[in-house]
């Protein structure tokens, strides 16, 4: 059974601010408080808890009666969250916003880009913690550059045109007009048209939720642009010896999905086949760093990547 909290905000606020929050609780004040420093445009708040048991919910009701809430009784995932947080959304705006975030600037010159009609989503310059560069839009995932990601790491990046879109900072200092995909950690778009396409596709749980989006946003014949003008600190995975297992098969997931999607069965299958490859060269990799090393955190990448490859291939069910 859903829990709602009452808000008293405008009945039509310009902008409706979507929270997905699990187990967040230690993140939920700093991102508030940027909110109400931040956000000069009238507002409402809405956050959808994932079944948390660290008291988020209570902390909220607690603190903040004018955060609506949604407490759902199981984890709806990102897309899910997000999803039901929008069937409640009055604004003529919305307002994905990851719950590890806090906002450096006023978005209002963001929200304006939207009085170009040509303009469905748009995303901001996101930061780590440390101050350190976010992606925060890039290319189309196509098969072939999704295994050379995994393949050459940073190597790939750091050649045109991939460093123009990912890692040159000159080209975060610059509005992008017409990019594939912006960050779903700040995601603004219109609610029209979010209604219109139908939200998040929940065939994602996860991850890539939206660059399918973004996707879809061009597709019906808008512009994803990527906004400087905006900044926020992203936390994030950010200090974090790797990424786990659950969120490397969540990803790998998400990869097959957008790629069934958006290409053919013959690019499903190179994409198996040749990222299952590379998982196994990444495997071998890390278990001889940890033989030599005797690091506990490279005996579980060489596992992790091992098994997301025997996923990929076929050869074991995902857990």
């Amino acid at each position: 059974m859903l829990h709602f909290a009452k808000a008293g905000v405008a009945e039509m606020p310009t902008l409706s601010i979507l929270i997905v929050n699990y187990n967040g609780l230690r993140f939920l004040a700093d991102c508030f408080a940027s909110i109400k420093k931040h956000v000069s445009c009238s507002y409402e708040i809405i956050v959808v808890d994932n079944a948390s048991s660290d008291g988020s919910c209570q902390f909220i009701a607690d603190n903040y009666p004018e955060v609506r809430l949604v407490a759902s009784p199981i984890n709806t995932g990102f897309t899910g969250g997000n999803n039901l947080a929008g069937e409640h959304a009055r604004g003529k705006y919305l307002l994905l916003l990851n719950n590890d975030t806090v906002l450096l600037s006023d978005i209002a010159l963001a929200v304006a880009e939207f009085d170009d009609p040509a303009v469905g989503a748009l995303g901001c310059h996101l930061v780590y913690g440390n101050g350190t560069l976010q992606h925060s839009f890039g290319f189309e995932h196509k098969p072939g550059r999704l295994v050379l990601f995994w393949l050459l790491g940073d190597i790939f990046r750091n050649f045109a045109p991939a460093k123009l879109a990912e890692t040159d900072p000159a080209e975060y200092a610059r509005t992008q007009a017409n990019v594939a995909w912006v960050s779903g950690a700040f995601l603004l778009t219109r609610t029209e048209l979010w209604q219109r396409l139908g939200g998040l596709d929940i065939s994602y749980f996860m991850y890539v939720e939206d660059v399918d989006y973004c996707k879809r946003v061009a597709c019906a014949g808008y512009r994803v642009e990527y906004f400087p003008g905006a900044r926020i600190v992203h936390y994030g995975g950010a200090g974090r010896a790797w990424m786990g297992l659950r969120a490397l098969q969540n990803t790998l997931r998400s990869y097959l999905i957008y790629t069934r999607k958006n290409y053919t069965v013959r690019d499903v299958l190179f994409l198996r086949i040749a990222l299952s490859a590379v998982f196994v060269a990444r495997a071998m990799a890390y278990g001889a760093i940890a033989l030599v090393r005797r690091s506990s955190v490279h005996r579980e990448k060489s596992g992790g990547f091992l098994q997301a490859a025997a996923e990929l291939a076929g050869v074991r069910k995902p857990a």
